[in-house]
């Protein structure tokens, strides 16, 4: 390996020496991003240590929309939990009962009667004589999609822990966001969502047409038989 290239690469253990070039090839190939949404990347990169090669910060573009820069759930704890102060954490989720009641549960495992309403969560630190806590309210956050459809109750508590470590350890992590916070989800459209929703409100379309254009066939039908019936 020559020099250049050793130089070239040293960026993967010191992102000091990460260029502004060599990071867009790597999060925005097609080139979308305009040099101030690439700068605010690398700043956020360099300054707060977030690898962008083992997935710790995102770089998402959709098309002219804004560019949003978002982490890990993982490099979040991660960084807070370095923090000497760092004294553990308590995590659930909050659901309603069909009395109505709101309870809080350790854990993201609830009756089946049980409405979930959110998610909750307590950090620690050792220089504080009180938990920090955040909730997440579940109607607020939920897409409806992908792991929020299969998972719902774990993905709340997901949520409502990164918002409690922000707050407890803020040196580190604030103003540190993930896509869940973001509802990166329900802000775009796929191409084959885009489709499906389509093909559906086509179908629902025709559907009503054939329902109007029996009942007219009946009401002639009716209307007929009225008037052929002898006196």
């Amino acid at each position: 390996m020559t020099k250049n290239e050793l130089a070239k690469g040293s960026y993967l253990t010191d992102l000091q020496k990460l260029d502004g070039n060599t990071l867009r090839d790597f999060v925005d190939p097609q080139h979308k991003a305009s040099p101030q949404e690439l700068q605010a990347l690398l700043a956020i990169v360099k300054n707060r240590n977030l690898n962008p090669f083992t997935k710790e910060v995102y770089f998402i573009k959709y098309g002219s929309a804004p560019a949003q820069i978002v982490v890990s759930k993982e490099a979040i704890m991660k960084r807070a939990e370095e923090n000497p102060n760092f004294d553990g954490f308590e995590a659930g989720i909050v659901v309603e009962t069909k009395d109505g009641a709101i309870e809080r549960l350790t854990g993201t495992i609830a009756p089946q009667s049980a409405k979930l309403r959110g998610g909750w969560c307590k950090v620690y630190r050792k220089d504080r004589s009180h938990a920090i806590e955040a909730d997440a309210d579940f109607d607020y956050y939920n897409t409806g999609k992908n792991l929020w459809a299969k998972m719902p109750a774990l993905m709340i508590r997901k949520v409502a822990i990164v918002s409690a470590f922000r707050e407890a350890f803020s040196e580190s992590v604030g103003g540190l966001y993930t896509a869940d916070e973001m509802q990166q989800n329900s802000a775009q459209e796929t191409q084959a969502e885009v489709r499906e929703r389509k093909l559906k409100e086509a179908r629902a379309q025709q559907e009503e047409l054939n329902a109007q254009a029996e009942a007219k066939k009946l009401k002639e039908a009716e209307a007929i038989e009225f008037v052929e019936e002898p006196v």
